[in-house]
């Protein structure tokens, strides 16, 4: 399985700080978001080889490829940000090289058991699945528990009166088949999903055990101070 890390964006929450550092190499207690990520995706032993996408100050992306003990494929999107579904048909023929991939958000960290996650979406047998968590109210995708399905995002709740509501994590596993439903002028990968489903191959929702469930956006000053707060004070561990 291959692992990817979306990582061109320009965080804009995060101005000022973003104004002279990528997104991905924001610190979180001395480490940069995408180190955070490329450990723990690393230390899972479930992937053979790391991809990571850029745009926004790539000469200091490049410097952090070169200096990282975990070696990744770095992908310059130069002329313009691609986006979600843009980064995939970017990097088609690097995640075409193996049967899965999972796709992670640089800006959000988690404590998933990344092996277990790798072993329902294998034995699971679809196309797609999203690692979301279930919630009450404020979710971003709706879905059917039933059969975990995937039914649309929540703007479409009117469409879907029985649906439940989840929050989607930013992490998701894909097989190479699903490649086919991307086009050259996605940006946004939601249509992408919604191609599959319409098509017959219905993304599914992934749910992680209650004992591996923590995650958290850092996309925000509030996020990153509350996330060095708990790290500080022993509420959170992203080293074990």
């Amino acid at each position: 399985m291959i692992a990817f890390i979306l990582a061109a964006g320009f965080g804009t929450r995060l101005k000022p700080i973003t104004d002279t550092l990528p997104k991905a190499l924001v610190p979180v207690c001395g480490e940069p978001l995408l180190a955070h990520n490329l450990r723990r995706l690393h230390k899972s032993g479930v992937f053979s080889s790391f991809g990571v996408n850029s745009h926004y100050l790539h000469d200091q992306m490049e410097k952090f490829q070169k200096e990282s003990p975990i070696p990744f494929q770095l992908f310059y999107e130069s002329e313009k940000i691609r986006g979600t579904g843009g980064a995939l048909d970017f990097a088609r023929n690097f995640l075409n090289s193996d049967d899965t991939f999972l796709i992670a958000n640089v800006d959000i960290l988690n404590k998933f058991d990344i092996v277990e996650l790798a072993d329902r979406f294998t034995r699971s047998g679809r196309i797609c699945s999203l690692v979301s968590i279930p919630v009450d109210d404020k979710g971003t995708i709706l879905y059917d528990n039933v059969n975990d399905n995937f039914l649309d995002v929540v703007s479409q709740k009117k469409s879907y009166p029985q649906a439940n509501e989840a929050e989607f994590t930013g992490v998701t596993f894909y097989r190479r088949e699903f490649l086919n439903y991307v086009n050259g002028d996605d940006f946004s990968v939601i249509p992408v999903w919604q191609r599959a489903a319409a098509a017959g191959d219905v993304p599914n929702i992934i749910i992680p055990q209650k004992s591996a469930s923590w995650w958290m956006d850092i996309g925000t000053h509030e996020a990153l101070s509350q996330i060095e707060s708990g790290i500080k004070n022993g509420e959170v561990d992203l080293w074990n």
